[in-house]
């Protein structure tokens, strides 16, 4: 699996990687270099890129329906399915999803089973993991919902088995290298970070303040536009280093 700086430089958006690059551009691009000959721990989780897993649980029903709506909040993408029976199985299942997310023009190319049902035999008593692992949503965020029709129980939970994410590297670097960090676990793509969420490192100084800007605007540009802007603000706080 490659490193953190790997894979940052492998399709940067804001890191000018080419043979002539010049200023500002050019001493970047070199400081990472020298920190990746420093040597470049694999990229993990939570920056590497995932599939989004949520488990819906059995709802225990014995009678009526219910639906499910999947959001991909960095999408902007919002479906319902039709009406699904308390004891569908796995093959019903699939077929609402599929037929809501059919047509679906922001997620461009989706294809019928890209959010995929897993097993689930009879949806009153087992549950159903949802996994975005097709093409067109692999390493999507996907929060999933349910809503009780006219079932004779309520609404079944849903859990978040798996993070859906992309690769983070530059947030990862940031981190790695303590300039700036999260102060417990990183926020999803497609969340706004609160307060507390991050804060300045105990290390600022490790990295230059033009790598520390230029891995913030990468953030904002490739990873999490809201977060970036949160992280830029964290860094230019004064007397305020937890925003």
């Amino acid at each position: 699996m490659a490193g953190v700086i790997a894979t940052l430089l492998a399709a940067p958006k804001t890191i000018n990687v080419s043979a002539d690059a010049k200023g500002p551009s050019r001493h970047v691009y070199n400081e990472l270099l020298e920190l990746q000959a420093q040597g470049d721990p694999t990229l993990a989780s939570p920056y590497l890129k995932a599939n989004a897993v949520e488990t819906v649980a059995a709802n225990g029903g014995t009678s009526g329906n219910l639906t499910i709506t999947i959001n991909f909040p960095v999408q902007g993408v919002a479906v319902t399915t039709a009406n699904i029976a308390y004891n569908a199985a796995e093959a019903a299942i699939q077929s609402a999803i599929d037929t809501a997310m059919n047509g679906e023009t922001v997620l461009s190319g989706y294809t019928a089973g890209d959010i995929d049902a897993g097993a689930c035999a009879n949806f009153s008593a087992n549950s159903c993991a949802l996994t975005a692992n097709g093409t067109s949503v692999a390493g999507a965020r996907m929060v999933v919902t349910t809503a009780n029709v006219d079932m004779d129980v309520a609404a079944p939970a849903v859990a978040t088995t798996t993070e859906g994410t992309q690769n983070r590297p530059a947030e990862a670097v940031l981190a790695l290298y303590d300039a700036l960090s999260p102060a417990g676990t990183i926020t999803p793509q497609g969340d706004t970070p609160t307060d507390g969420d991050y804060v300045t490192g105990d290390n600022p100084l490790s990295i230059s303040p033009a790598l520390k800007e230029t891995l913030i605007r990468e953030v904002e540009v490739s990873e999490n536009g809201v977060l970036g802007q949160f992280l830029r603000a964290v860094q230019d706080s004064v007397g305020n280093p937890t925003r």
